[in-house]
This record gives structure tokens, C-alpha cells and sequence, in this order.
């Protein structure tokens, strides 16, 4: 039912000064390309982020009309964008922005909405029942937008948590923090402190360790159980970590004598915790059924892996530093892949039966008809540089132009100098600034590799007793 008071009000310097303008006027997006539309969108969400003499309701139901308008586009878009996410050019760096800017901005406006709310302008009574949406969906956007980074290993910028804290704060004030709404149709139901558990629980999982794939299904895990965190104003048996709503930083694992505050919050996973391990058990054993599986291109191999490395940095002890690291800045030499390393290192033992190592006590290397052959070499190294070091860890400068294939997981061979062996590494964690400058940490699992040739066992001249062929 239309509210009369409305009549009276003045209208804001805008074409969409209502739900219905703002459907007439994105009716010209008609079949725009989804990327291009995403933009317009997002020019639009901005300006009602940044425009005066909305009332809080218009403003509201606005927002919510850009946000129906993008979501499906969204979606096709965030489709292409994943199908290539392996890749870092310039056609996956547009779809990575058009998506970026929709949910900032759409973040950012309804979060103008909550802020007008708060300060009691106008329309302010009308919006109280859509107030929890409002403050969901904000900071929903605001997870939506970091996932995306999280996929370009782009590290976390210092101003994420200032408006989801404050968010929250609010919440809390007006008694909705822990008000259960339906934020999108046919999903289960929210709360806006659920929705910040969500994105506290993607800083914390260290999701720069997994690569692109794993990434995007640990938000899906955690899209589905951050709302069974613990939570609370007073340490806690099992909320092992901390935040400060006053002061805009990152969580915290808690330490022994933390203080409790007016501001400081406790989490941790809680009951999730228990619940990712009956999932885990189940997709170790083949058993999860195809609903649960968090999309038809995960395995649910892959959904064990996943869901282990999010217990082991949610639960009580995450890992720690172990040893540690000095600053050094040398030039090494990096191949990527198992065949590399393997060409290199057999190379490099061409022609010396010692070399093979006193470990490998086979008779049969003795013989005459036991040697190696030097392959062609695959791909020649890249030459990055070292920031710091541990005893079996490397931090890596990847100049630009080169590491476009670096990812966590991936096989590398790393070399000092050219007098010095190849070692073998995996790159364990990647992060990449938004200048296009990119970091490596590598883990370090042998400085003294050998490549070793295969046969298998059959028949006649395969036999066993046969070494010599």
C-alpha cells in the first residue's frame, strides 16, 4: 500500500527515484554484452551510494532493483571468468573488474541505506522490516567482491573490514545482528553476523595456499557453515580468535590473557567444525550424495582436501611459522613441472654412477648396461629473486612478464646458482598486487633429487630376472 506522506517529500536529483523508474529506465540494457552491462550497473549502484534526498525505503528498493537487474549477469559473467581462471591476461582481467566493481558498489549502496537508517532521515520507520536485508546483503557484497581477489591471490586491502565492523556494530545497536532473513529466494536462511562469519572465515583459511579451483569451493563450504561459528563477547572455550569492531583489522588468533571489550568480538568454528568432519567423512568414503557436493565440478577428493585444510586453519591450533626467515635478495633459476625437473636433474648426473647417491643400493647400477640418457630440454628456466629464506622455505619475487603459470600446488625446480643442484619445490602460497607485482612462497621438499628410470615387470624379455634389458 503507497504511504501518502510520500507525496510531500522531496524528490533526489535522480532518474531513478523509485523501484519502478529504475525498472523503466534498465529496460535500455535490453541484450547489452553481461560484462558491459555489469558496468553500467555499477555506475548506477554508485550513484545511489553517493546521491542525497533518497528517503531510506526508495533508496532501499532501488538498490534492490540494480542488484536483481546484475545478478544473472553476474553470474554469466563470473562463468567465463572461472572457466579461464588459470589465466592472467588482459580479457580475464575486464570480466575479474566488471564483477569486482558490481558487488563493491553494490555493497557500498546498501550500505548507504543502513547508514540513513541510523541517522534517522527520512523514511527510516518504512524501511525498519527490510533493515537485517539490508545489512545481509551489504556485507554479502562486500564477501562476494574479496572472493574474487581471493581468486587473483590479491591480498587483503586495509579498508575491507572498516564498513562490515561498522555494519555490524550497528546491528547489534538496533537488536537484528542475529535476525534470521532470506537473503536471496531458494537459499537457507542468514544473519547479518552470520554473513560477517563468512568473510572472517575466508581471511583466515589461507586461501592463498589452495589453487583457483579450491579456492572458490572453500567459499562454497564456508557459504554453507559459517553460520554454525561460535560467537561471543567473552573468551570462549572454542572461539579462538578475535576481532575489534572499532578497529578495522583483520582477526586475531586469541591469546592467553586476552582482555575482553565493549568492541571485541570472539569466534571460532565451533559447531561447524564437527559438521565439516562428518562431511569430509563421508566424501572420503565415496558417500556424498550429488546435492551436497557444492557443484557437479568438484570432486569429492577434492572436496576432502578442501574441507581438511579449512579444519586444520579454523580449529583450535593453526598452523604456525615454524622456522625462522632471513632477508636475502638473489637471483635463482625456476622450471615449472615434473618433466623439467626430471630432464634437469638427469642431466646433470649424465655420466656419474656416484652421483646417484649411496642410497640407491641396486647391484644392478653397476653393470655395463645400467646408464642414463640426457633428454632434450624442455622449457628453459626463469629467473626470479628471492626476498627471504627459512631452512625449507623460499619467499620469491616473480618479476613481471614471467610466472604466468605459477599457482599453489604447482611442481617447481629451483637452482641457486649454475654450480649449484636443482632442488624441488612447491609453490605453497601466492600473492599478487593489484600493480601486477607478484610473491611466491616455495616449500622446499628435497635438496638433492634424483630422477629415476622405470620399467614395468611382464613377461619374457620384462621379467625380473632380465635387469639388463
Amino acid at each position: 500500500m503507497y504511504d501518502i506522506r510520500k507525496l510531500f517529500e522531496r524528490k533526489p536529483d535522480h532518474p531513478m527515484t523509485s523501484a519502478a523508474a529504475a525498472r523503466r529506465f534498465l529496460e535500455d540494457l535490453g541484450t547489452t554484452e553481461p560484462a558491459a552491462a555489469l558496468e553500467q550497473l555499477s555506475h548506477w549502484a554508485e550513484t545511489l551510494q553517493d546521491c542525497d534526498g533518497f528517503s531510506c525505503d526508495d533508496r532501499f528498493e532501488v538498490v534492490a532493483e540494480i542488484e536483481a537487474n546484475g545478478i544473472e549477469r553476474a553470474q554469466t559473467v563470473f562463468d567465463a571468468f572461472f572457466e579461464h581462471v588459470h589465466r592472467r591476461d588482459r580479457e580475464l582481467r575486464k570480466l575479474f573488474e566488471a564483477l569486482y566493481s558490481f558487488w563493491s558498489t553494490v555493497s557500498g549502496a546498501y550500505a548507504r541505506c543502513v547508514t540513513d537508517h541510523e541517522r534517522g532521515e527520512k523514511g527510516a520507520a518504512r524501511m525498519q522490516k527490510d533493515l537485517p536485508l539490508a545489512l545481509a546483503r551489504s556485507i554479502r557484497a562486500t564477501g562476494r567482491a574479496e572472493r574474487l581477489r581471493q581468486l587473483r591471490y590479491i591480498g587483503v586491502g586495509a579498508q575491507l573490514w572498516e564498513s562490515p565492523y561498522r555494519l555490524l556494530g550497528y546491528a547489534e545497536k538496533a537488536g537484528v545482528d542475529n535476525t534470521a532473513v532470506t537473503a536471496y529466494a531458494r537459499e537457507a536462511h542468514t544473519t547479518p553476523r552470520a554473513e560477517l562469519l563468512r568473510l572472517l572465515g575466508m581471511s583466515l583459511a589461507a586461501l592463498h595456499e589452495l589453487p583457483p579451483e579450491q579456492v572458490e569451493l572453500a567459499g562454497r563450504v564456508l557459504d554453507r557453515f559459517a553460520i554454525s561459528f561460535s560467537w561471543s563477547r567473552e573468551p570462549q572455550h572454542d572461539c579462538n580468535f578475535v576481532i575489534d569492531l572499532m578497529a578495522a583489522a583483520p582477526p586475531w588468533q586469541l591469546k592467553d590473557k586476552e582482555a575482553p571489550s565493549a568492541s571485541k568480538r570472539f569466534f571460532g568454528g565451533g559447531p561447524a567444525l564437527a559438521k565439516l568432519e562428518e562431511i569430509e567423512e563421508l566424501a572420503a568414503k565415496n558417500l556424498l550424495a550429488e546435492e551436497a557436493r557444492y557443484g557437479k565440478e568438484f570432486a569429492q577428493a577434492e572436496i576432502v582436501t578442501v574441507i581438511r585444510h579449512l579444519r586444520i586453519y579454523l580449529g583450535p591450533d593453526p598452523p604456525k611459522r615454524r622456522f625462522p626467515r632471513s632477508a636475502v635478495s638473489d637471483a635463482v633459476s625456476v622450471v615449472k613441472g615434473f618433466r623439467a625437473i626430471c630432464q634437469r636433474v638427469t642431466t646433470l648426473e649424465v655420466g656419474s654412477g656416484a652421483a646417484l647417491g649411496e642410497d640407491l643400493s641396486v647391484e644392478q647400477r653397476k653393470r655395463a648396461g645400467f646408464h642414463l640418457e640426457a633428454e632434450a630440454i624442455e622449457a628453459e628456466p626463469e629467473v626470479w629473486r628471492t626476498r627471504d629464506r627459512s631452512e625449507w622455505g623460499i619467499g620469491i619475487d616473480v618479476p613481471q612478464g614471467l610466472g604466468d603459470w605459477a599457482e599453489p600446488g604447482v611442481l617447481c625446480g629451483i637452482r641457486e646458482s649454475e654450480k649449484s643442484p636443482w632442488w624441488v619445490g612447491i609453490i605453497r602460497r601466492l600473492d599478487a598486487e593489484e600493480l601486477g607485482r607478484l610473491h611466491c612462497g616455495l616449500w622446499i621438499m628435497s635438496k638433492r633429487p634424483i630422477s629415476v628410470h622405470l620399467r614395468v615387470i611382464g613377461s619374457e624379455s620384462h621379467q625380473a630376472s632380465n635387469w639388463e634389458s
